[in-house]
């Protein structure tokens, strides 16, 4: 496995430059900043005299489309009641160059546009509340932390993407590629994510309506950019990175899976349960962290006990019976994932969890084998299962807050105190004993005294 992986990641290194930069020198370098206006052509330096090229909707992470098989894998560490979807225009269009982006509000409950390099770093973002609505359409998205659902989803609404450097006072549903932004081995890439799709929906659906339409506009007519894209160099490009992933938790499940222990673990004493961590609001790795999201994780291990426990408020979201008009987040939810391969086995979205008359949720973690019979939302909890590699990584997601919600994770500065910020929204934990969790359930404990228990060892 570590021969395999280090394979693909060098694979995906020297391919993607190579296969989705349309120049070998440094000026060919793109990128994107958000909205637009009139294009000073100093401001942007010259480029190569090459054939721009373009690659049209992909999808990526594993998301699923028509064809996917049930229970596919995904990996990338996403939510699984997420989809990516991603196109890429190569910075060798001549300044000025126009795109225009046709596209309707889906039926869900957040979507956004954002703009990477190569190396997964945010350059641009466009959430949808910001984006607005063709002549005679109406957004449903009009607040940051809430969706009016007294309004139909459907209506249409249009971007620009212009070739050039952002001036002062863009203006709205514009987004710029300003080379300067980019390096050769960095190249542009949009990823257009869809959130909790309505009832009925799949992710494959991309919110029950079609991907959005992408053309030129040239003064001979629209030129659709499936037409000017190079397959080959397309799929390569983007298959490096999801190749490699795909290799690694492929090997991953094929010769490292897990339970290698399924007899009972007593847990004697309590060993120490992992803190979740506050993920930093700018990171420098490539995970293609979502720039309205804050993230807190765990990494912990089946070694230690039969179960791992965590517990926190949770907050109200959008769409939420009761919620109002201005719910604490958009959308929250936890998942389990592989903290070394970036699989995401199962995840919990705030709708389906299990919430107590104390506000509160509560997750077990447990190999399939060894999941308790009580862990069920009659006895207040969630299940999730560790999936195939020995050690787990949950990942607690914060999407889009209210600014009246001060205990959310969006007002923790990189290395503040998040206990102490978010008081009781941030997540505690616990290993358990399957004998201890059993117990202290079947005699009609609360989740919270069961989790006191389990603390405890009795």
């Amino acid at each position: 496995m570590p021969n395999a992986s280090k394979l693909a990641i060098g694979f995906a290194a020297v391919a993607l430059p190579l296969l989705c930069q349309a120049s070998g020198t440094a000026a060919d370098a793109g990128g994107i900043a958000l909205d637009g206006g009139p294009l000073p052509a100093a401001t942007q330096p010259a480029l190569p005299l090459i054939t721009p090229f373009a690659c049209d909707w992909s999808p990526g992470d594993g998301t699923p489309t028509s064809t996917t098989p049930a229970g596919a894998m995904r990996w990338g560490w996403v939510d699984l009641a997420a989809g990516y979807w991603q196109i890429a225009l190569g910075v060798s269009f001549p300044v000025g160059t126009h795109f225009r982006i046709d596209a309707q509000y889906p039926e869900a409950r957040n979507f956004s546009w954002q703009l990477y390099d190569g190396q997964s770093q945010s350059v641009a973002y466009l959430p949808d509340y910001l984006i607005e609505p063709d002549p005679g359409s109406r957004s449903q998205f009009t607040g940051v932390n809430s969706v009016n659902t007294a309004i139909a989803p459907l209506g249409h609404y249009t971007l620009q993407v212009i070739f050039g450097a952002q001036p002062a006072n863009p203006p709205a549903n514009t987004i710029y590629v300003d080379a300067s932004q980019f390096t050769i081995g960095s190249p542009p890439i949009f990823v257009y994510r869809i959130y909790n799709a309505y009832a009925g929906i799949s992710v494959a659906e991309h919110g029950g309506v079609p991907l959005p339409s992408v053309v030129e506009e040239t003064a001979q007519g629209d030129v659709a950019l499936a037409s000017i894209q190079t397959p080959l160099r397309c799929d390569f490009g983007f298959g490096a990175r999801d190749g490699e992933r795909r290799i690694v938790a492929t090997l991953a499940d094929d010769f490292f899976a897990r339970p290698l222990r399924p007899n009972p673990i007593a847990a004697t004493p309590v060993p120490a349960a992992p803190a979740f961590i506050l993920f930093p609001s700018s990171d420098s790795t490539d995970y293609f962290v979502n720039f309205e999201t804050r993230y807190l994780y765990a990494d912990f291990s089946q070694t230690a006990a039969d179960l791992f426990l965590m517990r926190a408020r949770a907050p109200s979201f959008a769409t939420q019976s009761g919620a109002g008009a201005d719910p604490q987040l958009r959308h929250w939810s936890i998942c389990q994932n592989s903290s070394s391969t970036y699989e995401t086995y199962a995840c919990i979205e705030d709708q389906d969890a299990a919430i107590g008359s104390d506000g509160y949720f509560n997750i077990v973690v447990s190999v399939p084998t060894k999941k308790p019979p009580n862990a069920t939302h009659s006895y207040g909890y969630d299940w999730l299962t560790y999936g195939t590699t020995n050690d787990g990584r949950l990942i607690f997601r914060y999407m889009l807050p209210s600014p009246d919600f001060t205990q959310s994770a969006f007002n923790v500065p990189n290395g503040g105190n998040a206990p102490a910020i978010m008081g009781d929204y941030f997540p505690e934990t616990t290993y358990c004993a399957n004998t201890v969790f059993a117990r202290h359930t079947q005699a009609g404990e609360s989740p919270a005294q069961v989790f006191k228990a389990c603390v405890a060892g009795e």
